[in-house]
């Protein structure tokens, strides 16, 4: 999501928050907490009040009237019985309809990831509230923390399962050229005539953006934000903003310029932008031309992938680019450096990939 949409939906969801979250955003803006991070903690602080009013854990009945005191007078078992809400509640956000148009409930239940973003989200509000006198009341608004003793929620799967279960959705070897001719050549043949002229105008736009995730592993946020001048096309390298909001200059393989320049070279009598318009990747949205969004995107490569092979994700072109370079390097740190991971834990899972020397070693017993 583009900084500019990122801050729009703060301030909508300001617009329902406790004054006190209001000051929180404040500070964490000044501490260059990037608008996406800000957004995603309003969004789990936005459930985590309602949940309260729902349960009568505090006395309002209104998100925005919720009160320092209030919070205050939580015990620990409240935030433990939110944890455990969290590990039961079934996912919301299924495609799946039922005969009379309604969402079909998901039978699955929220990643153990999702759960770990909400819980750090909660264990930095509660942290600032009961250690922070910067606010309007000089002084902390909490006498306690109840989140500093909640534990984080692990994920029991060891890294073999988890790269056993995204293997199949990934696009290695030949798979990756195979997949961006697919989309060029295969794909437009069976359109209907509405579906061509869309297909058309955003053919060159849709392959490079494509191409680029498949040969940079860029973040679906990374590729959204992107302008003009951040490609340099000299050296194969595009400038974006990582996580921790710190810029970064990421190479990309030779094998996408080609797609970014031919989208370049219709950007302008395609999309016809103003002149103010500096995003590099354009929709059009109301007949005029606007930075494309992550949704945009998303939806995108769904409908391209699930056509050539297995329906993915942008996150999971991510993980192709990554396996790969493992498998061309055998470089943790390179790989790490590549993706901008700060460290080389999680980049560890690309490691157990179609690795076929334990096997090989096991059939020689």
């Amino acid at each position: 999501m583009s900084k500019e949409k990122a801050n729009e939906k703060i301030d909508q969801l300001l617009d329902r928050m406790p004054s006190f979250i209001q000051e929180f955003v404040e500070i964490k803006s000044a501490d260059e907490y990037s608008p996406n991070t800000i957004l995603e903690y309003l969004k789990n602080y936005q459930q985590f009040f309602q949940w309260l009013i729902q349960q009568k854990h505090v006395p309002e009945i209104e998100m925005s009237a919720i009160s320092p005191a209030s919070l205050d007078n939580l015990q620990l078992r409240t935030a433990t019985q939110y944890k455990s809400y969290l590990l039961r509640r079934k996912k919301q956000n299924t495609r799946q309809i039922n005969q009379d148009g309604s969402k079909k409930q998901s039978s699955d239940t929220l990643s153990k990831v999702t759960i770990q973003r909400n819980i750090t989200a909660l264990k930095v509000l509660f942290k600032y509230l009961a250690e922070s006198s910067n606010n309007s009341q000089n002084k902390p608004y909490l006498t306690h923390d109840i989140m500093r003793e909640i534990a984080n929620v692990s994920d029991r799967r060891t890294l073999q399962s988890r790269a056993d279960m995204i293997e199949d959705k990934l696009f290695l070897g030949d798979e990756t050229e195979n997949y961006l001719e697919y989309i060029r050549d295969i794909y437009p043949k069976n359109l209907s005539p509405q579906a061509m002229k869309f297909y058309r105008r955003d053919c060159e736009r849709d392959l490079s953006i494509n191409a680029l995730m498949l040969a940079s592993g860029l973040r679906l946020s990374e590729v959204v934000n992107i302008d003009l001048d951040d490609i340099n096309f000299e050296q194969n390298r595009v400038t974006v903003v990582r996580k921790g909001n710190k810029t970064d200059s990421v190479r990309i393989a030779a094998f996408a310029m080609e797609y970014l320049a031919s989208y370049l070279a219709i950007r302008e009598e395609r999309y016809h932008p103003d002149k103010y318009e500096l995003a590099f990747f354009l929709s059009i949205s109301k007949g005029k031309a606007k930075r494309i969004t992550g949704s945009a995107i998303e939806k995108m490569v769904e409908k391209y992938s699930a056509q050539f092979k297995i329906r993915v994700t942008p996150h999971k072109l991510r993980h192709t680019l990554a396996t790969r370079l493992y498998q061309q390097t055998n470089n943790l740190v390179l790989t790490a450096q590549q993706l901008g991971h700060s460290s080389t834990t999680t980049t560890t899972l690309y490691t157990h990939i179609e690795s076929d020397t334990t096997t090989d070693a096991l059939n020689q017993l």
